[in-house]
């Protein structure tokens, strides 16, 4: 069974042309969190809590995959 993930992001996501991923219902562009299981595609939420998908062109399972492989991650639990 793959391990689902929790990742709140301390900083920003960016697209590819360096602006910046937005909660589409609030607006909030800090401290989203990248969920999802292991392997799969990530959502994302804002701290408000509005679930969200990730916005194209950004790949949905490598986003997740790169904030599990990030070194600055913290794994809580």
């Amino acid at each position: 069974m793959p391990e689902n993930h929790d990742i709140t992001v301390r900083g920003h996501i960016l697209f590819p042309d360096g602006s910046l991923v937005v909660c589409p219902d609030c607006g909030a562009d800090t401290e989203l969190t990248i969920y999802g299981p292991d392997g799969g595609a990530g959502h994302l939420m804002c701290p408000d809590g509005h679930h969200f998908a990730v916005p194209a062109p950004i790949d949905p399972v490598d986003l997740l995959a790169r904030a599990v492989a990030d070194p600055r991650t913290e794994f809580l639990g």
